[in-house]
């Protein structure tokens, strides 16, 4: 008994490795196939991952963790044991099935057939939600890491079209690579709006981003995705900083958040999160200004926002919004954590960038449609808030675009 159950965790090894690609000679595979593989000779590999594993039981003890990942093993064992099958525990989430079938012509089919009835026998045994990818044959064992790969791949389909089902790698269409689907306008509308405390505005440009995403096709690939919302998650954490809400709070809300972007399996859990974190950022701001006339402000900033570009004054602001010149510096600081000056600034540098990137305007042009007349002052004020002078920024900015669109065609 011993030694069938060394014999069969050699044999796990044994093919683990091989799946990863971790056994270097074709000799040893052969010499393993051998000892301990006998006659068993899979050519194609499906996965199987607990969907949602990370958020649905992340919380959960260990003990009662194995026990779920050891419930979902044993009904995979189950589910094909009339098939000339093997299941690899891989990861926490992940199990490698090996098949050995013999039937070419039917293979797509077939396992097709075969990963559906998986997903739906082990929801029905276990009550928990499976996605099953299906790689494709592979001409010999040597090249079996192959299929586990397409398999990997398929798996990972269900970010957009949705767990609890099976995705054959043929069926599905290949990601792509797009550098330009993060605007640069989003970051200081989406900064203004949480500052203004604006809930369903920063929903609506949130969901316009969503919406150039997911109208693209084929679907962009989900870690360049992933890295973007890791972009927005920045822009929000630094708009609550600009509000003054305390460090150790933000701290905890990035840190869930970060983890929960690596750890969605969906675009939908990917969007509901990132709403949640604008919600939750929001509501501290709101808490720390409930003694502010929140509307106000929100005006002034608002006439901020339209008004840019011309030579408006901090006293301009106040007779807008019908208050002593003193009362609104001392408040508009703790509404924005900036004072009027800064905050000016802050929008007349974000339109010169945006007109920069986007426009054949000159530095003189660009200076003067943003509100500064002396385009040498334009030009100091530039480097000092970007650390570049204008001139430099857009030639970066050009390079880098021109290099991922040509990485992107590769």
């Amino acid at each position: 008994m011993e030694k069938d159950l060394f014999t069969e965790y050699a044999r796990l090894g044994f093919f683990r490795d091989l799946l990863c690609n971790n056994i270097k000679y074709e000799e040893e595979i052969l010499e393993f196939e051998k000892e301990i593989a006998a006659d068993f000779r899979p050519n194609i590999v499906m996965v199987a991952a607990i969907d949602n594993y990370h958020l649905q039981f992340g919380n959960k003890s260990e003990i009662q963790r194995q026990n779920l990942r050891l419930a979902v093993l044993e009904s995979l064992k189950e589910a094909v044991e009339n098939l000339y099958t093997l299941v690899v525990p891989m990861e926490e989430d992940l199990y490698a099935l090996l098949f050995q079938l013999n039937n070419k012509e039917e293979t797509r089919e077939k396992t097709l057939d075969i990963g559906q009835n998986l997903q739906r026998y082990i929801e029905d045994e276990t009550g928990i939600s499976i996605t099953i990818g299906i790689g494709l044959p592979c001409k010999n064992i040597f090249d079996l890491h192959l299929s586990y790969k397409d398999a990997l791949l398929a798996c990972r389909h269900k970010f957009y079209t949705g767990i609890g089902q099976a995705i054959h790698i043929a069926n599905t269409i290949p990601f792509i690579t797009d550098p330009n689907i993060f605007s640069i306008e989003i970051e200081s509308q989406f900064s203004v709006k949480i500052l203004s405390c604006d809930k369903k505005a920063a929903f609506k440009i949130l969901d316009d981003f969503i919406s150039s995403i997911t109208n693209k096709t084929p679907n962009i690939d989900p870690v360049i995705v992933k890295a973007r919302f890791n972009e927005i998650a920045l822009i929000i954490i630094r708009a609550g900083i600009e509000a003054g809400i305390r460090s150790e709070k933000l701290g905890i809300l990035s840190r869930r958040f970060l983890k929960r972007i690596a750890e969605s399996d969906t675009f939908l859990e990917l969007e509901n999160q990132t709403k949640e974190l604008v919600s939750q950022i929001i509501d501290e701001i709101s808490r720390g200004r409930k003694h502010m006339n929140t509307k106000l402000f929100e005006e002034a900033i608002e006439y901020i926002n339209d008004n840019f570009a011309n030579n408006i004054t901090l006293e301009d602001i106040s007779e807008h919004v019908h208050i002593s010149p003193y009362h609104f510096s001392h408040e508009f600081k703790r509404f924005t954590s900036m004072n009027f000056i800064e905050y000016l600034t802050k929008v007349r540098i974000n339109e010169a960038k945006k007109l920069l990137l986007t426009t054949d305007l000159s530095i003189k042009e660009v200076s003067s449609q943003v509100g500064y007349q002396d385009s040498s002052y334009f030009g100091r004020v530039f480097k000092n808030v970007e650390g570049v002078p204008p001139s430099k920024f857009k030639i970066d900015n050009q390079v880098y675009k021109e290099e991922k669109i040509k990485s992107s065609g590769k």
